[in-house]
């Protein structure tokens, strides 16, 4: 349920999680960082911008996917796996 702060839709950190499909040590973390926008109420509850929320939810890719340009050789090129040798009897 959004709450509506200076005319814009907020959300809680739980709620940001949800929706941005993280955990909620990465969305205290890019609050901390100011690369999420939200507002501090009191001391310790967040309120979270939905409209920082979707840019931040467009712009995250997992490490696998992320990091794909950074592999010696794609998964494709790779040589597969020797099989173990039976042991002797």
């Amino acid at each position: 349920m959004a709450e509506m702060i200076d005319g814009k839709p907020h959300m809680t950190i739980a709620e940001a999680v949800d929706f941005m499909g993280c955990t909620d040590g990465w969305v205290r973390h890019l609050l901390r960082t100011n690369k999420l926008r939200g507002k501090r109420i009191g001391q310790r509850l967040w309120l979270v911008s939905q409209e920082s929320a979707i840019e931040a939810r467009d712009g995250l890719t997992t490490r696998s996917a992320g990091k794909k340009h950074l592999a010696a050789r794609p998964a494709a090129a790779r040589k597969p796996k020797k099989k173990p040798a039976a042991p002797r009897k």
